[in-house]
């Protein structure tokens, strides 16, 4: 079996030249980098939600390996600001009550503490992170589009 490059540079075009509407891939794209920074979501979630919402699963994918798990860490400092702003706690609280329930071990895991004064923030952070980044990627990519589709 012998592989060209002509080969693989067809395949790269064909899966890059998407045949979609502007808003179907940046729909896509932005669904997929939306859960590409909320933690612990993945490509399947992803692949489903963009059927159910009819967008290009295509862009949906890479919208999603281009914004892996490393971009969770890296909004992780933004989503514990926003998160602890919104619940009226600190970065220090956040760390305090992380290391307080910490030394408890495992049995006070599901506690109250661990949920309302660690837990939700953090998502509730996460989420508007990721709806803002996600939002920005999806004005961005249709603008490009549609400049040029009237370009072609």
């Amino acid at each position: 079996m012998k592989i060209t490059i002509n080969k693989i540079k067809k395949f790269f075009v064909q899966f890059f030249t998407l045949n979609d509407s502007a808003h179907n891939i940046a729909g896509g794209i932005a669904l997929g980098v939306f859960f590409g920074i909320l933690p612990g979501e993945g490509v399947g979630t992803t692949l489903v939600t963009a059927s159910i919402f009819k967008l290009n699963r295509a862009a949906a994918t890479m919208g999603i390996l281009a914004s892996n798990m490393w971009t969770t860490f890296l909004t992780l400092p933004l989503a514990v600001f926003i998160g602890g702003a919104l619940f009226g706690q600190t970065k220090k609280s956040l760390y305090d009550h992380f290391y307080q329930t910490y030394q408890l071990g495992w049995k006070y895991f599901l506690s109250k503490v661990i949920f309302f004064d660690l837990a939700l923030p953090l998502i509730v952070g996460y989420l508007i992170v990721s709806v803002a980044i996600a939002l920005a990627f999806y004005l961005v990519i249709f603008v490009l589009l549609k400049y040029f589709k009237v370009q072609r």
